[in-house]
């Protein structure tokens, strides 16, 4: 009786050992990265960064997060969800405005959006523009990035969104 009683036990503690392998988060795996992303410094501003259209600044804000599943998911997710401040302006929002997801693969970076973006002047669009490409091509991984708006390309979208304002 007391060596069964030894056995359970013994069989009972590799249990709970081997669960608890089991049950370990992959936030024991997740990696922190530091990365850019680029919010719009409106005409007039003195902040530092690239000129875009309509005389406005792209400026690279530092970021430093968990990735997950790789950086440039994680610094699209940084980006949409960036709030504006006094001196920058995220015009990456629109109504039901949202990221999906973004695959990275040989070297292409394939960035799914859904929804759509709060376009209120031709200058919205470079911006748009400005914003989620130098966002995403920032890595050495990438040398290719396609985005994808609601199933067509963000280009396609874009230049759809450009005509109603000639």
């Amino acid at each position: 009786m007391k060596s069964i009683k030894i056995a359970l036990l013994g069989f009972s503690l590799i249990t709970l050992i081997l669960l608890e392998g089991c049950g370990k988060n992959n936030k024991d795996e997740l990696k922190e990265s530091s990365f850019m992303i680029y919010l719009v410094a409106l005409e007039g501003s003195n902040l530092q960064g690239k000129n875009i259209g309509c005389n406005d600044i792209l400026v690279p804000v530092s970021k430093l997060s968990l990735v997950e599943k790789n950086v440039v998911e994680t610094s699209m997710r940084e980006l949409f969800s960036a709030k504006s401040t006094e001196e920058l302006t995220n015009f990456i929002k629109g109504p039901g405005l949202f990221f999906y997801q973004a695959t990275l693969s040989n070297g292409i970076a394939e960035i799914y959006i859904k929804g759509d973006f709060a376009i209120s002047s031709k200058c919205d669009i470079y911006r748009i523009r400005e914003q989620l490409y130098e966002t995403a091509r920032q890595f050495s991984e990438v040398n290719n990035v396609k985005f994808f708006m609601n199933a067509q390309s963000l280009e396609s979208y874009l230049s759809l969104a450009e005509k109603g304002f000639k």
